[in-house]
């Protein structure tokens, strides 16, 4: 077992493969071939390999081919019982399968740009206004270009007439927010805030309106006010008192004289915490001592945020303050700083894969790979569509004969040619009914662009094996690792638990295995003083023919202080339990002995009575059964292997394994 549990989790390590594996066939399994490269790759993985250099004290290559070979007689069986058309091993691989393709499909060095540049936007908080005039994504060219031109004329009345930019967006922006904050956002820094509107905000000269952006939500202009050092991220607790949406005076003066008597609490040395958890009226984090989740700028109401970045010094409390949810008292946690890349940058990175901004990586390997494929589209024949399709798509009531009919050429990637029959079966599938109409041809060449796209990455996927041979081999090896795990299960690890029978006979045939050492029946005594200890003694000695009991002589002796005498334990004990125990070996041997007259050890002021000792006998199966399990799947295992080896003909390529032996001893 101990091999198969090593070999497959070994497999799943997904480190990158630098070998120059060769692909000729190192043996055969039922005449199936297996490649060197596959061998060597998994033998150098897991013996830490320096070049061609093997370290001489991991498992050798004659050893590892035995255990390799087990290994892919496991999975032919499997695949021999189709557990490979499975619906669950269908499902598990395919997964695993996606999560093996997704970096094939980001671009390295653009991605690397992008996280460095949010590392350097990340030191920075932006704070700044914008205007907005809403339009939808797929508006008609007629409505964007409405909302556009009124865009522009409100950019050039502030820019060329001068005009204020927070009372134009109080009265034209249609952020609902703005009546309240006259377009004002605060702070932000990179993350918060859509792409586009952040690339706007950052490239944008304090002072100055941005250009005119385009985002889901219809076309801004931005106003930057300021950019400082960024804050970072702070970790607090806080005690809230709270108040109603409109409160009045009488309500403020008595939340404001609660919140003060907190406060003189806190100076008088009451606990913060327990305090949160007693006054607080944020019930989401008194429960937790007041403690909030880490945040950082544009988070918080801005004059909660303000006052705890203000704290300098960890444990260190802000006076009352009010926000619009109440008053607060604030105590600093711990500050964190973005100043270190290597340290920030896999938290960047996740959260350039979560972003729209992964979209520009995933392009650019596209881009790249249409000129790898030779893409060459056949411009009248998408043009036709245009001709052939009304608005009537998007009511879900249009005639779809005028294009079925449709079979020319559209486009070519590679070897392949998708004609328009496919594009037609792919407009059908996505076409829906929607409130905006957009021009049927931006709609179309949407859609095209889409169904390249699909295409360009369906084939991509599946030259993948072909093009990059540490994927074939990490996907060979998530194959073969699910395929052995779950018939590994089946044969040895869940039937060495389930077989009782089967455990309990392999218990009674292998019984002289699992014996016990010398043990000793022991009692365990504490005394206060050497005399009590030698008055304890005494009378455990007389207590046999006295017919004393051990409570009547603890009663007898703990008669003025029941604290005289502390009784600790009574049982066996095996070398190793009981260190006391352990220092009356070395005077008593009583483990490497039979003794059958009682023995007394005093250590200190404690008092070993050892009554016996218990020569070496075999344990229950309930005293071993983990390791009696372990040994009877080892033994399974064994046996399996040996049927395997008879059912399958191996036959291994002598010039070829004589090359790898050459090569690693």
């Amino acid at each position: 077992m101990k091999n198969i549990i090593s070999i497959f989790s070994l497999l799943l390590i997904t480190i990158s493969f630098s070998s120059k594996a060769q692909d000729d066939t190192l043996l055969t399994i039922n005449n199936k071939a297996i490649s060197s490269g596959e061998f060597i790759r998994i033998f150098e993985k897991n013996n830490q390999t320096k070049g061609n250099l093997v370290n001489k004290k991991t498992i050798s290559v004659e050893e590892y081919l035995d255990l390799f070979i087990n290994f892919k007689l496991k999975v032919a069986e499997a695949e021999a019982l189709k557990m490979d058309t499975l619906h669950q091993f269908i499902r598990e691989f395919k997964s695993y399968k996606r999560q093996l393709e997704k970096p094939y499909f980001t671009d390295t060095s653009v991605n690397e740009k992008l996280i460095k540049e949010a590392f350097e936007r990340q030191q920075w908080d932006v704070n700044a206004s914008h205007i907005l005039i809403m339009v939808a994504d797929d508006a008609a060219p007629k409505d964007t270009l409405i909302a556009y031109n009124k865009i522009k004329k409100i950019r050039d009345s502030i820019v060329k007439q001068g005009k204020d930019f927070n009372k134009i967006a109080t009265s034209m922006s249609e952020d609902p927010s703005a009546k309240q904050n006259h377009g004002n956002l605060g702070y932000f820094t990179v993350f918060q805030m859509v792409y586009p509107f952040e690339n706007a905000t950052y490239n944008t000269p304090i002072g100055e309106v941005s250009n005119i952006i385009r985002t889901r939500y219809g076309y801004h202009i931005v106003k930057v006010h300021n950019k400082r050092k960024a804050q970072g991220l702070v970790k607090v607790a806080h005690i809230m008192v709270g108040l109603t949406k409109n409160p009045d005076s009488t309500e403020i003066a008595a939340a404001r004289k609660k919140i003060n008597l907190i406060y003189s609490k806190i100076q008088n040395g009451e606990d913060f915490g327990k305090l949160a958890e007693t006054y607080s009226d944020d019930k989401s984090s008194s429960r937790a001592q007041g403690i909030l989740p880490e945040f950082g700028t544009g988070r918080m109401v801005p004059s909660f945020e303000k006052a705890a970045f203000a704290l300098k010094k960890e444990g260190e409390i802000s006076k009352p303050i009010q926000t619009s949810f109440g008053f607060h008292i604030i105590k600093l946690i711990r500050k964190k700083d973005f100043n270190d890349f290597k340290q920030n940058k896999k938290t960047i990175a996740d959260k350039v894969k979560r972003d729209m901004r992964a979209r520009t990586s995933f392009l650019a390997v596209l881009n790249r790979l249409k000129k790898e494929y030779n893409y060459t589209i056949y411009q009248k024949n998408l043009d036709i569509y245009t001709h052939l399709i009304s608005t009537d798509i998007f009511t879900g009531k249009w005639d779809t004969t005028k294009i079925n009919k449709l079979n020319a050429p559209l486009f070519t990637l590679g070897d392949s040619t998708f004609k328009q029959s496919q594009f037609n079966q792919y407009i059908i599938k996505k076409s829906k009914t929607k409130k905006e109409v957009e021009p049927v041809k931006t709609y179309i060449t949407k859609l095209y662009d889409d169904f390249v796209n699909k295409k360009l990455k369906e084939i991509e996927t599946i030259n993948l094996p072909n093009k990059y041979p540490e994927f074939r081999y990490l996907l060979q090896e998530y194959h073969d690792g699910i395929l052995l795990f779950d018939l590994t299960d089946k044969k040895v690890w869940s039937k060495a638990i389930e077989d009782t029978v089967g455990l309990e006979k392999f218990y009674e045939s292998n019984k002289e295995n699992y014996k016990w050492d010398y043990r000793v029946e022991a009692d365990i005594y504490q005394a206060k003083t050497p005399k009590l200890m030698n008055n304890l003694k005494k009378a455990l000695q007389k207590a046999p023919k006295k017919g004393w009991t051990k409570e009547y002589i603890l009663l007898k002796l703990n008669k003025k202080d029941s604290s005289n005498i502390e009784f600790i334990a009574s049982k066996t004990y095996k070398k190793g339990d009981y260190s006391l125990i352990d220092d009356a070996n070395k005077v008593l041997h009583q483990f490497e002995k039979t003794i059958t007259t009682p023995q007394f050890f005093v250590r200190d002021n404690q008092l070993a009575f050892i009554h016996k000792s218990i020569a070496p006998e075999p344990k229950k199966l309930n005293e071993t059964r983990g390791k009696v399990i372990a040994d009877y799947q080892d033994s399974l295992e064994k046996i399996w292997i040996q049927e395997l080896r008879k059912k399958f003909k191996i036959e291994i390529k002598k010039d070829t394994w004589e090359k790898i032996k050459e090569k690693y001893n």
